[in-house]
């Protein structure tokens, strides 16, 4: 059994010895595997001011084409604010910042278990439909967008821009000049200009 060990021994330094001296002889020769340059395809989330975080577990109960789905899934969300869209005013020796609108995002949540029907069922005249996945997929895209209306409905939106303000405040306070915050759209800019 020890002469076996050994010999196993043996042959794996005689292995890592081969490998490093083709390493060293491709490394003397020149190799043939190139290094490009690093390129940065976006940055758009390095200016984004995140104020509100947002996981719920929500249930689903609805229909298309005549076939129920129940399930529960858990929904992950946020509300931000593009930096690079903030409006500068002067007024006096005041530097008035203006908050832009808000970006709401809701997603379900790609956690494992985070998605589960409990049920489903065909309410059609002979009742043999089979939900498909594209029908399923259409009522989970639905739930996303009443999530979104739910966020405003909630205040959710109000709070994530009082906290942006807040945010803001603070950070542009280190000013050698004063600098105020304002927000034309407290309840959220989305209420007064609703997506058609």
């Amino acid at each position: 059994m020890k002469s076996i060990i050994k010999i196993v021994t043996v042959l794996a330094l005689l292995a890592g010895v081969a490998a490093g001296v083709a390493l060293w002889h491709g490394h003397r020769t020149g190799s043939t595997v190139k290094v490009g340059e690093a390129q940065i395809n976006d940055i758009r989330d390095m200016v984004k001011l995140c104020t509100l975080e947002i996981v719920d577990e929500v249930a689903l109960k609805d229909s298309i084409n005549g076939k129920w789905l129940f399930a529960k899934s858990r929904i992950t969300g946020r509300v931000c604010f593009d930096l690079e869209r903030l409006e500068f005013k002067q007024r006096g020796d005041t530097l008035v910042v203006v908050l832009p609108p808000e970006t709401v995002e809701v997603r379900e949540s790609t956690a494992t278990g985070s998605y589960e029907v409990i049920d489903s069922w065909d309410d059609t005249l002979l009742g043999l439909g089979k939900m498909t996945s594209r029908e399923e997929n259409a009522l989970r895209r639905r739930q996303a967008r009443r999530y979104e209306a739910m966020v405003y409905s909630r205040g959710y939106v109000r709070r994530a821009r009082v906290s942006a303000v807040a945010t803001l405040t603070g950070l542009l306070s280190l000013m050698p000049f004063p600098v105020e915050v304002t927000d034309p759209w407290p309840e959220g800019a989305r209420l007064l200009n609703p997506p058609r």
